[in-house]
């Protein structure tokens, strides 16, 4: 799947729109349009299959430490899954419950014992983290954080496009914006085959279930947080 420089999506939405020697549409504007684009793309893909973003990261255990930053990149504090491995010892972190969690919290922190990990989301103004609980016994790589993730903002030329399938909405997007501000009476049918576009990305992210397995998942969650 080819992956779009911005240089590349810029220069495509100029040319198709014969602005290559106008003046009219900014540099910074078009480079919001474009990200404007992929705002709205991002919102449809978490809407419909947001495993599309899914990805994994390491946090490093500090003995004695209990809050840890959360990737950069994380889209709305969304965590998958935790999970430790210090090569002998392999389990999930659960989340603590949401009934009795601060109490909860207080007594295993008061008699740690050897028991597994559990951990609570917080979300300071200094960016989302987790309070591991106990606090951390030994220092190491040993947490992966499974969650959803941001799509990459563009700023330069070289950046890439991180939803591929879905460039030419974003790009289509960018052109409806560029002849609404110009005032063209193209503007319609350029809108029109945005929601072309759109219809085509959820036909295509409503089918996009892991190996072929079209069943739907029954979100357990609240229940889980209740018991």
């Amino acid at each position: 799947m080819r992956r779009w420089l911005y240089s590349e999506m810029e220069q495509k939405v100029l040319k198709d729109l014969d602005l290559e020697d106008e003046d009219f549409i900014q540099p910074e504007e078009l480079l919001g349009y474009i990200n404007e684009g992929i705002d709205v793309c991002e919102a449809l893909i978490h809407t419909l299959y947001e495993d599309y973003f899914l990805t994994s990261s390491t946090i490093t255990l500090v003995s004695g430490t209990a809050s840890y930053a959360l990737p950069s990149d994380i889209y709305a504090n969304k965590i998958r899954a935790l999970s430790f491995d210090n090569g002998s010892s392999r389990y999930s972190i659960r989340k603590i419950k949401e009934q009795d969690r601060f109490a909860k919290i207080a007594e295993i922190n008061a008699n740690p014992g050897s028991a597994d990990y559990r951990y609570l989301p917080t979300n300071p103004t200094a960016g989302p983290r987790i309070t591991l609980v106990p606090p951390a016994r030994e220092s190491g790589a040993y947490v992966t954080v499974w969650y959803l993730r941001q799509s990459a903002t563009l700023s330069l030329a070289t950046d890439q496009c991180d939803i591929p399938e879905f460039a030419s909405f974003v790009i289509q997007f960018a052109k409806v914006q560029c002849l609404v501000k110009e005032g063209n009476p193209s503007a319609l049918k350029a809108q029109e085959l945005l929601e072309k576009y759109r219809e085509l990305m959820i036909i295509t992210l409503s089918t996009m279930i892991p190996d072929g397995d079209n069943t739907v998942e029954m979100d357990t969650s609240h229940y889980e947080e209740m018991s």
